[in-house]
Order: structure tokens, then C-alpha cells, then sequence
């Protein structure tokens, strides 16, 4: 195979990829696949119950037109969802759980996203998101009118509440159903479980409490200064902290029994020294005093200090 060849064939992969997302740690949409146009008909979210309401897409067509639930295939992280609408008003996304006993859609609101105003030309409109999804919840939309429902055919998809469903409250029968509610969500995996999308929000999925770039750098200890009965330290960020001291003994340093710790703080550090290490138990001799320090990442540095008593 020619490079070119092999360039294209890449290209080629990665389009597929893009369009059908793969299980695992790539991102993943769910909702509808958005290849209808609005059609609401009549709207039940004013007719029957004026407005806003929350739309619930339980069941969206898949690519040969057959209907079929459409729930969070995994959990992670929403970054972006898609809608299309003739209605140019402020909706708000949501997520919500379903239970369907016999004719009536028990919905529960679990968790609230942004609130985006359409432009309602019918195309295809994106909105960025952050927001966390659990496996098998339902994209919801609290909403003025049904204007981003298509509604033809007799197909009843979208169970419709009104007034909208509040989180924190018990399950609630729908006031009416309506058709396919055109709303798409696309989510990334969350790893480490931070709130952000792992591919396009979190520079570091490793570490929980870094969105930014990967910290790999040990904390910096300086200014370490040893005391009669104390030692003080600087500290670059926060780290655990551990001391252990050491005697000169035939050209090594050996390290004496027991060691002790200090929750270190960004800034200077004062710890007082156990009496065992205090400078009136300790012989004559050369000493030093091994510093390690560790940061909430695990990344370690050590300084040494060394000393004499005479």
C-alpha cells in the first residue's frame, strides 16, 4: 500500500469512527439521529397544558425507521446536544428516568442543564453542555411549545408533563404524548469522575482535580532550616510530608528507628521535631535529615539537610 494510500485509508477510519462512535472510552451520541423535520401538529404543551412543559424522548426511529428506546447507552459526561425546531424561544435541557406501567409514563426529573434560546429555522442548532449522565436516563426538554417534536405518522414517542418535572420530586404520570422529540446529546466517558468530558473538557482524565495539563512535577521543598527542637520548610503547593533522620556511620548514612510526618501547606512550614530527634538525644556526629514530599497526584521530590553535633 502506497503512503497516500494508507493517509486516506486513516481518513477514511477515523470518518467512520467520528460517525459511529465506539463503545468504551470514546464519545458516544444517543436521542434522535435528527433526519426528521419539525412537524408538531397540534401542541399539547399549550393546548392541554400551557407552557413550559418537559418533552421526555423515550423512544426515537433508529436508521431503518423501527422504534426503539433511547437511553444513555453508559455514564459520562454530556458536552454538547443538537435540537431542531421552528420555535425561536429559551428551552432548557434535562435528563429524567421513565417507568412505563401499562399506559402511563412514571418520569422523574434527575438532573438540570444549560438554558439555550433557538433560532427555530428547522436546521440543525448545537449547544455546549457539562453535564453528568447516568447510564440509562433520558433526554428531556423543558420548553414553551412542541416545536422541535415531529409528529406525523400517529407515532407517540415523547410522554409530556406539564407543569415541568422538578428534580427532588416524586414520580409523575404524563399529561399527554406526543411524537419524536428531535434532541440529540453527545457524551464522553469521565473517568476520574470530575464533571468533565474526558476528549474535549479534561486536559488530564487521570487526575480528578486537574482539567488542565497532567501534573507530573514533584511539590518544590526549599528553605529547609534545622532547629534545637524544630524544623521549618517552604513548600510549592500542599504535600504529605515525611522526615526521616539518618547518621554518618563508616561513610554511609544509616537511618535511625522511626520516622515523622507533617501535613505540609503551600508556604512555609514549622514542624517540631520528636524528642528522639531533638539535637540534645542525638551523639556527636554527622547527620542529615531526609525530606520527601508528596502532592495530592502523587508526585514525590526529597531534599536533604544535613547537619553536625558536636
Amino acid at each position: 500500500m502506497t503512503r497516500i494510500a494508507q493517509i486516506v485509508a486513516v481518513a477514511c477510519a477515523a470518518g467512520l469512527l467520528l460517525a459511529f462512535p465506539a463503545a468504551g472510552l470514546a464519545a458516544q451520541t444517543f436521542g434522535s439521529l435528527l433526519k426528521n423535520s419539525p412537524a408538531p401538529g397540534p401542541d399539547p404543551c399549550v393546548d392541554t397544558a400551557p407552557g413550559p412543559c418537559t418533552l421526555v424522548g423515550f423512544i426515537n426511529p433508529n436508521d431503518a425507521g423501527d422504534p426503539v428506546s433511547s437511553p444513555a447507552p453508559a455514564s459520562g459526561v454530556i458536552v454538547r446536544f443538537r435540537l431542531r425546531t421552528t420555535g425561536a424561544e429559551a428551552v432548557t435541557l434535562r435528563l429524567a428516568t421513565v417507568t412505563k406501567q401499562g399506559d402511563t409514563f412514571l418520569a422523574q426529573a434527575v438532573r438540570t442543564g444549560p438554558t439555550v434560546t433557538t433560532q427555530g429555522t428547522d436546521a440543525i442548532e448545537e449547544f455546549p453542555a457539562r453535564l453528568a449522565v447516568r447510564q440509562g436516563e433520558l433526554l428531556a426538554l423543558d420548553a414553551p411549545s412542541a416545536r422541535m417534536v415531529y409528529n406525523q405518522g400517529g407515532n407517540e414517542y415523547t410522554p409530556l408533563y406539564g407543569p415541568p418535572l422538578v428534580e427532588g420530586q416524586g414520580p409523575r404520570g404524563q399529561g399527554g404524548i406526543t411524537g419524536e422529540l428531535l434532541l440529540q446529546a453527545v457524551m464522553e466517558p469521565d473517568v476520574d469522575g470530575d464533571g468533565f468530558g474526558d476528549e474535549t473538557q479534561d486536559g488530564c482524565p487521570g487526575q480528578k482535580a486537574n482539567q488542565g495539563a497532567c501534573d507530573t512535577a514533584g511539590p518544590r521543598i526549599s528553605r529547609i532550616a534545622l532547629g534545637a527542637r524544630r524544623v521549618s520548610y517552604r513548600l510549592s503547593e500542599d504535600a504529605a510530608m515525611t522526615f526521616r533522620m539518618q547518621r554518618l556511620r563508616a561513610g554511609r548514612y544509616r537511618s535511625l528507628r522511626g520516622r515523622f510526618t507533617d501535613k505540609g501547606e503551600a508556604g512555609t512550614n514549622r514542624r517540631s521535631l520528636p524528642r528522639r530527634f531533638r539535637r540534645s538525644r542525638l551523639g556527636p556526629g554527622r547527620y542529615r535529615l531526609l525530606v520527601t514530599g508528596s502532592d495530592q497526584f502523587g508526585n514525590q521530590a526529597q531534599k536533604v539537610k544535613k547537619f553536625r553535633v558536636r
